[in-house]
């Protein structure tokens, strides 16, 4: 799938055969717009079969959330120290056939400095954003019961009760404003819906207080209508505490559907999900439940916060994964074993069994990858001990559906979308479910 990435940016003449970037000063505007344009057309056009064409990876691996990861070179280099490999947005491609000259730079700069991870099948990349949202269409959506039957009930009250409610004013120039003040004070009829301890980027945030000035039905059966925004409206208390309810559903249905997305190409692909929003792997760990278990907090798998290895280059990775290929195995499956060893604990008993499973298994493997890391490193300060990297995993417990949970499924299933393949349900069994990976400096 990666090197399908490359070969189009080449054949579409954005990089050159060896990853370097094209002198984009040099081509006229219609040049670069046609150039990308058919980049992004081609790989719009393959991206489903590239997911089902793709390989079963059987070693622990990860898939980088659009919205709860921002993708970074650190962030990949020390994570291929413990997937196998890595899945991450494309940056170039989105759902619509434009892109930012900026945006552009910014992609095509990450396909040339991850030319040979790439090229090596550790770093696969894949159009997750179009997956997510193929149109730029505004659907007109109708609940009857506010978006209810939509939110997992197990995950209903976690989600009301860490959702912050912020105004949104609309100024001369026609810019959206955030404002430091709680919606439910002034009550205005455009508000921002974001959640306690998260971390999200992207997708749905703002919403409307819109109506119907009138509908005029078509001959094809549809109807017409003009909604209309008053931008200087207060609602009544009621009528507000009605809408924002149904918007805090609306933004959390929205997000899972982006979820559930991903979840289901990583599980095709033999990947785990990562997120690194505290606020969502505690309610992915709420929603896990099954007949023989209840739902479990998310809890704390790998700590390595405070000693980890640094990685200086693309290079170094590729030295050391090919130089030490059988340490690294051993790593990462050292790391899947812990992981089925975890399953079935209860959270007040799953942080002194993971620290304990830590040190007996785990710690001595990052120092001999330190060590290994220290002869390969290219930079003058050899690969030392450096804190730049911390690494979270919370993984549910006891539940048989383990990469989406299965209140998640359910919910999905009443949106109309496919569940999980059995065969990839049974084979996940024994994998961490989620990953909450967090790198901090």
């Amino acid at each position: 799938m990666s090197d399908l990435a490359l070969d189009m940016l080449i054949e579409s003449g954005l990089i050159t055969a060896s990853g370097s970037i094209v002198d984009l000063t040099c081509l006229s505007k219609k040049e670069i717009t046609d150039r990308v344009s058919y980049y992004i057309n081609a790989r719009k056009q393959t991206a489903l079969s590239e997911v089902n064409n793709s390989d079963y990876c059987e070693s622990l691996s990860a898939l980088f959330s659009t919205s709860s990861v921002r993708t970074t070179q650190e962030k990949i280099l020390s994570s291929l120290l413990v997937y196998d490999s890595i899945i991450i947005n494309d940056p170039i491609v989105d759902s619509s056939f434009s892109v930012e000259l900026s945006r552009l730079k910014k992609g095509l700069e990450l396909f040339s400095w991850a030319f040979k991870l790439i090229r090596a099948g550790f770093l696969r990349i894949l159009p997750l954003s179009y997956l997510n949202r193929p149109t730029d269409e505004v659907p007109f959506l109708n609940s009857d019961d506010a978006f209810r039957s939509d939110i997992p009930e197990q995950i209903h009250d976690f989600i009301h009760n860490n959702a912050v409610l912020r105004s949104v004013v609309m100024d001369d120039k026609g810019r959206m404003l955030l404002l430091n003040e709680d919606a439910h004070e002034k009550r205005r009829t455009a508000l921002n819906v974001e959640f306690k301890n998260d971390y999200w980027f992207s997708g749905t945030s703002l919403f409307l207080f819109k109506t119907i000035s009138g509908s005029k039905k078509m001959d094809d059966g549809s109807l017409l209508f003009d909604p209309v925004w008053d931008k200087n409206g207060v609602l009544n208390k009621d009528d507000f505490e009605r809408w924002a309810y149904q918007t805090i559903n609306q933004a959390m249905r929205s997000r899972l559907l982006d979820i559930y997305n991903e979840s289901y190409v990583a599980a095709r692909l033999g990947h785990t999900y990562i997120t690194e929003s505290p606020f969502e792997s505690e309610f992915l760990s709420l929603a896990s439940i099954s007949d023989k278990s209840k739902p479990s907090i998310s809890t704390k798998f790998l700590e390595a916060n405070n000693s980890f290895i640094c990685i200086d280059s693309p290079e170094t990775i590729i030295d050391l994964r090919t130089k030490y290929s059988k340490s690294f195995e051993r790593f990462n499956l050292t790391l899947q074993n812990v992981s089925e060893q975890l399953l079935g604990y209860e959270s007040d008993k799953f942080d002194q069994k993971a620290r304990q499973l830590f040190q007996i298994e785990i710690m001595s493997q990052i120092d001999e990858m330190r060590d290994h890391t220290q002869s390969v490193s290219r930079n003058a300060f050899k690969g030392g001990v450096a804190s730049i990297i911390g690494l979270s995993a919370a993984i549910y417990t006891g539940s048989p559906v383990p990469l989406v949970p299965s209140l998640i499924l359910i919910a999905m299933s009443a949106l109309n979308e496919a569940s999980l393949p059995m065969s990839i349900k049974k084979r996940y069994e024994k994998r961490p479910a989620y990953i909450w990976h967090r790198i901090t400096k």
